[in-house]
């Protein structure tokens, strides 16, 4: 079975793709390179993550299909997942001892004070104080997370 693994480094430059890859396959065969306007879409975050809803969030989180972990861990599939759990994400001792599970409840309280609902977590976004705007964050996180 022959597997591959990318490893590059791509900018769209005056609307150029540039860029350097490397494939490793087994047994050090060598694949082909992307295209220039596919290794622009691999790197580009979902269009979700742009929704001005999530400007707070998107300085650190991607949502939507094809999201990945950055500063912070994706929110892709976030309700219903238990805090701190997410593969492969370095996720705080305080976090992974939380024992939350994300709801819209749990979700706007953590944004409305996330240091007060999980003191040590990594996150170092202060909070939200506007009710309104917070449960349309919560809406919008839910349902682009679930990919709807």
């Amino acid at each position: 079975m022959s597997r591959i693994v990318w490893f590059g480094l791509a900018a769209a430059l005056g609307g150029v793709a540039v860029g350097t890859f490397i494939a490793l396959r087994s047994v050090g065969e060598v694949a082909p390179p992307p295209s220039p306007a596919q290794a622009i879409a691999d790197i580009r975050p979902p269009e979700a993550t742009f929704a001005p809803v999530f400007e707070p969030c998107a300085h650190c989180h991607q949502i939507g299909r094809g999201a990945r972990s950055a500063t912070g861990p994706i929110l892709q599939g976030l309700a219903g997942r238990k805090a701190g759990t997410l593969p492969g994400y370095p996720f705080s001792p305080a976090m992974q001892a939380s024992g939350l599970t994300w709801d819209a409840a749990t979700l706007d309280g953590f944004i409305a004070a996330p240091q007060a609902v999980v003191p040590g977590t990594r996150m170092i976004y202060a909070g939200m104080d506007d009710a309104d705007r917070r449960r349309a964050l919560v809406e919008f996180i839910l349902k682009a997370g679930s990919g709807s």
